[in-house]
């Protein structure tokens, strides 16, 4: 199966999407700790408003790539026929391609409001100066997003900035096993007799590594991520949860 080079660059993206995450949720928590009751001083307001303007920039170029890589596990015949944005390939799948009780299917038709908000953020974010741009959803000014983040105030659809975040977190990493199945399902469908190496990745806690080879056997990738990182992405998505279990 030959592959384009946008394709790899894609396949590539989403396998280092989880430390991009993680060092974005470190930043995040870390403003949202600097709050306190008395007093917003020390947080930096400005570095909020851009973190978290950038959270949804690469939270849609992950979209955009996963929308590659389930492009790229079709057969060569609807493949091609396929759309590449994930805004125009996602009801085409739901339509053409998946069954109606599949998991994938049910998650992407249940979820389509968050993923047409996100879209919206990030189209605002980038052309919110263009003329004649239609946008689902319109990115918090500067204040909102510092009032949402001490729980002030609400961030988008009336939750705080924390439980917003998280509750894409929780949305995108369920996506992603959803489709390493669909991908893995179709792959190995398509070609039975081959040996593929699906060498699952562990991810470890830092300084975690002699561990992991010592239990897990030469050979297979290993994945270090900052314990700051992985407790901050941690935090987000228990606001997340919380949100769909109040």
């Amino acid at each position: 199966m030959k592959t384009s080079a946008a394709e790899e660059r894609a396949i590539a993206n989403v396998a280092h999407f989880v430390f991009t995450v993680g060092i974005l949720s470190r930043r995040l928590k870390e403003y949202i700790d600097a709050y306190s009751k008395d007093t917003w001083a020390n947080v930096p307001i400005y570095e909020l408003f851009l973190d978290t303007q950038v959270f949804f920039l690469f939270i849609q170029q992950f979209l955009e790539d996963m929308a590659l890589v389930l492009r790229l596990s079709l057969p060569a015949g609807q493949r091609h026929q396929m759309p590449p944005p994930f805004s125009k390939l996602v009801p085409r799948l739901v339509q053409r391609v998946l069954e109606p009780t599949a998991p994938l299917t049910r998650f992407l038709s249940a979820e389509q409001h968050w993923f047409d908000e996100m879209k919206g953020l990030r189209d605002d974010i980038l052309h919110r100066t263009a003329f004649n741009r239609q946008r689902s959803a319109t990115f918090p000014d500067l204040v909102e997003v510092l009032q949402a983040g001490g729980g002030r105030s609400s961030f988008v659809r009336g939750t705080t900035l924390q439980g917003y975040l998280g509750g894409v977190l929780v949305r995108i990493f369920a996506l992603a096993c959803l489709a390493e199945e669909f991908v893995q399902k179709g792959i190995v469908g398509r070609y039975p007799n081959a040996r593929l190496p699906l060498r699952c990745g562990i991810l470890l806690w830092e300084g975690e590594r002699e561990l992991g080879v010592a239990q897990f056997g030469v050979g297979v990738p290993l994945y270090s991520m900052e314990a700051a990182s992985q407790g901050a992405v941690e935090f987000l998505l228990r606001a997340g949860e919380d949100l769909e279990h109040p």
